[in-house]
């Protein structure tokens, strides 16, 4: 009877940590993530408010004004719906329905986050009338961000892949 308490204990301790962890403040995740965005978020900003003047922004044409506010204003709300997506549960029947929902969303937020970079990319470009250095340094970070989101959605496939048989979390011990 004393093994049973003991280990009643230890998962009333593990459930009580794993809260602790999924509030916003303590998790780690979302302490890097919230710091990546505020990082950029001043980032941008302060580039927003000085590159008219700084840049000769009152010399470029309008498009090419429009396209970098725009792109910079893409970026900010690709981040705050990353982090939204980051902070929210994934609620399935089991863990591997939970995982496969995971992994559409973050399939759907990979594209948007690559494609939000890339236009932020190619407005800044022709902005700036970008040489050919410039081009193939964004043509290869394009690369490495495409890469980064490729390997962060085959590991967790690898995973769901893993799970051939379904962990009912309804199913009584």
């Amino acid at each position: 009877m004393e093994d049973l308490f003991a280990a009643w204990n230890d998962v009333n301790t593990t459930s009580a940590l794993h809260i602790g962890l999924l509030r916003e403040r303590q998790h780690p995740v979302l302490k890097q993530i919230r710091r990546q965005m505020v990082i950029e978020l001043v980032g941008f900003v302060l580039f927003l408010t000085v590159y008219y003047d700084f840049f000769d922004g009152d010399r470029k044409p309008v498009y090419a004004n429009v396209l970098l506010v725009v792109a910079m204003l893409g970026v900010i709300a690709g981040n705050i719906v990353g982090y939204v997506f980051a902070k929210q549960g994934v609620i399935g029947m089991n863990l591997r329905e939970s995982l496969r929902m995971h992994l559409e969303k973050m399939k759907v937020y990979a594209v948007v986050a690559v494609m939000a970079r890339s236009l932020m990319m190619a407005s800044v470009m022709v902005f700036f009338n970008a040489g050919w250095v410039v081009v193939i340094i964004f043509i290869v970070m394009w690369m490495v961000l495409v890469g980064i989101w490729v390997w962060r959605i085959r590991k967790l496939d690898r995973v769901y892949s893993d799970l051939s048989d379904p962990l009912d979390f309804g199913r009584p011990l």
